[in-house]
């Protein structure tokens, strides 16, 4: 393992204990998307809206992986390649997610009416 992978690693863990240490302060409740909802094509709505944030903040993910890639490639351009390759589907799948999203409640809109 070379100095920057090990740099790299203690700035990780050091982020997960500051946020471990904060939340573990207070208790988070998290909201029943059950609760009250009887109505299916509510609840599915519900369970999609769900899932397409949390591939938002995959999303979000692969933008940092991307530009971390990007940034640490030392001008090697197989790693260049790779970190714009990267950026590149990330943005095509925050389109994607952003498409999806729009579709999705337009949908609900007109079922609830």
């Amino acid at each position: 393992m070379d100095k920057k992978h090990f740099i790299f690693i203690i700035i990780l863990i050091g982020v997960f204990a500051i946020s471990y240490v904060s939340c573990a302060a207070e208790t988070v409740k998290l909201p029943n998307p059950l609760e009250g909802k009887d109505d299916i094509p509510i609840l599915v709505g519900n369970i999609i809206n769900y899932v397409l944030g949390i591939l938002g903040v995959l999303a979000l993910v692969m933008f940092i992986y991307g530009g971390l890639t990007w940034m640490t490639s030392e001008g090697s351009p197989d790693k260049i390649k790779k970190g714009k390759d990267t950026l590149i589907w990330a943005i095509l799948g925050l389109a994607l997610i952003f498409f999806s999203y729009s579709l999705l409640d337009f949908v609900l809109a007109a079922l609830q009416q």
